[in-house]
């Protein structure tokens, strides 16, 4: 039988909420960084954000690289912009997308652009989730 193990620099905690949130900040180089909270979504293939935060940030969404989102409840238009994400202590670049519309009701972290850069742990004990974050050693690893 093979036993696997891993370590982890950082942990959150999380009440016994249906959603696990992540708390991160968003920044262009490092300056003008805006907190703000996203669901971590194992299903979504991209990080994408409220149209808020771009404008926060000072960037004109439509200039950015747009891509056609498919959901299970329809299709949207969202524009990448690459960004710095930082969680805890831990901080890259990543391409993320902004919804086009203004009423987009949430902001979800996915696959690319962060569950590709770090190894997460969730653990639901006592009815509470725990996760645990740290870099990749290397991508694809």
């Amino acid at each position: 039988m093979n036993s696997w193990h891993l370590s982890f620099s950082n942990r959150l905690n999380y009440g016994p909420a249906e959603n696990i949130v992540i708390p991160l900040a968003v920044s262009l180089n490092g300056s003008n960084r805006i907190l703000m909270r996203a669901k971590l979504d194992s299903g979504s293939t991209f990080c994408i954000f409220q149209r808020l935060y771009a404008d926060l940030l000072g960037l004109e969404t439509e200039r950015g690289v747009a891509e056609r989102i498919g959901t299970a409840t329809g299709a949207f238009t969202a524009y990448g912009h690459e960004i710095t994400l930082t969680v805890m202590e831990l901080e890259w670049r990543a391409t993320v997308y902004f919804a086009e519309p203004e009423d987009f009701p949430v902001s979800v972290v996915g696959r690319v652009g962060f569950l590709d850069r770090l190894k997460v742990g969730l653990v639901i004990m006592n009815s509470r989730f725990i996760s645990a974050l740290t870099m990749r050693d290397e991508p694809g690893n």
